[in-house]
Order: structure tokens, then C-alpha cells, then sequence
């Protein structure tokens, strides 16, 4: 991120009622591409749509079975840092146009993070 700094992991917020741990609107997607094209494809088309604030797309070596054939490819892996709330729309449009029958697409709740980061990505993914 531009203008990055250090950073000191927050204090966890309480529920002023119970005292228990809020729950985070966030999420992480992680998946898979072909290749470095295709990624950048379907990271704009994320981010034009406000369904992902930010993806990071990094270079992998994938080793998995496919139709009982062991396989090792070159991959893109692509990290989507959204809200719940748009995540299913997300994962939705990635399948729209992704090349595999089958893609990989794993969703993680966030816990917590640097809050003016987690409110940028509320922020950026507001219709």
C-alpha cells in the first residue's frame, strides 16, 4: 500500500454488551488462474465493480490430482480482500469468466486487522 508504515496490531474490540470479541464484516478470497493475464483481468474487473478493495496476485507452483493424473502448474494466486456482504456477488463474477471447470475459491474471515485499513476496505467495497 502507498504511504505504508509500521504497524502495531490493535486491541480487540468488545461488545460493550457482552464483552465478547466483535465479529468482522470482512473477508479474505483466495484463488487460482491460468496465468498472469487472466489474473490482472479478473482483478480490475473486481475492483471497477466494488467487489474487492484491493487482490494481490502472486506467482505459485501448484501440485494437485485431476482427474486422477497428478499435475503441477504454474499458477497465479490471487488474495481478495472484501466484505461478506459482497463476497458471494464476487465469487460469482470470477466464475463468469474464469477458465477452469473447476476454480479454487476459498473465503477466510478477516479478524481483525489495522482499522483504518478495514474501514478503506468497507469503504471501497460500498455499492
Amino acid at each position: 500500500m502507498k504511504g505504508a508504515r509500521s504497524w502495531n496490531p490493535p486491541e480487540e474490540k468488545k461488545s460493550r454488551k457482552s464483552g465478547a470479541a466483535e465479529t468482522r464484516d470482512d473477508a479474505i478470497v483466495i484463488f487460482s488462474t491460468a496465468g498472469k493475464e487472466q489474473a490482472g483481468l479478473i482483478a480490475r474487473m473486481l475492483v471497477d465493480r466494488r467487489l474487492a478493495a484491493c487482490v494481490n496476485i502472486t506467482a505459485v507452483q501448484s501440485h494437485y490430482r485431476w482427474e486422477g493424473e497428478f499435475c503441477e502448474d504454474s499458477e497465479s494466486l490471487l488474495l481478495i480482500k472484501t466484505t461478506r456482504g459482497r463476497m458471494t456477488e464476487a465469487m460469482s463474477a470470477i466464475r463468469e469468466v474464469h477458465s477452469y471447470d473447476l476454480p479454487e475459491m476459498i473465503a477466510l474471515p478477516i479478524m481483525g486487522g489495522y482499522p483504518p485499513y478495514l474501514q478503506w476496505l468497507v469503504q471501497e467495497t460500498s455499492p
